[in-house]
């Protein structure tokens, strides 16, 4: 087994991100973080297709760098 770790970074732009703090303010669901994460996990996830990895087990880690970007990381090991 060997662990892996792969990061993607994204991001929106100001505009969008005005909006979702208003949204936040109302306890609505924050749809443009949740669209943000699932982007880097679908990217991720490609990766892996790609380089025909098979984790034993994974997990990931979400981090807000900044308002308005996002560092989604997973951990894991190869099978």
């Amino acid at each position: 087994m060997n662990n892996i770790t792969i990061t993607r970074v994204v991001s929106k732009n100001f505009f969008k991100d005005t909006i979702e703090n208003i949204k936040n303010l109302f306890g609505k669901n924050l749809t443009g973080y949740e669209r943000m994460i699932n982007k880097a996990i679908e990217q991720i996830t490609e990766e892996l297709n790609e380089k025909e990895i098979n984790l034993s087990w994974y997990r990931y880690e979400v981090t807000q760098l900044t308002n308005g970007a996002i560092a989604v990381v997973l951990y894991g090991d190869t099978k």
